[in-house]
């Protein structure tokens, strides 16, 4: 099994779908994110898919430790930092 050391990047190991296009997720060191996609949705017409609620709620974790959709769209580890909020943020 691999340790959080053996990759070079955070990796993801629990995600869970919220409100409002937001997720929370569990990294293999033990830290815990909030991320707002809401932007990211916004300008790029690529992920189109995951504005509509029931679909975002399919997300899942890639091999690599990145976050996927069934439909192909996928959000790679080392760029997660960017999407992260706080609670006061999230409202």
């Amino acid at each position: 099994m691999n340790s959080p050391t053996d990759f070079p990047w955070p990796r993801v190991i629990q995600v869970d779908p919220l409100d409002r296009q937001r997720l929370w997720v569990r990294l293999a060191s033990g830290e815990e994110r909030l991320l707002d996609l809401t932007d990211l949705l916004d300008r790029r017409e690529a992920y189109w898919r995951l504005r509509q609620p029931r679909y975002f709620r399919q997300v899942g974790i890639d091999p690599l430790g990145g976050l996927c959709w069934p439909e192909g769209e996928d959000l790679a580890p080392d760029g997660l930092e960017r999407y992260c909020c706080t609670l006061e943020e999230m409202g």
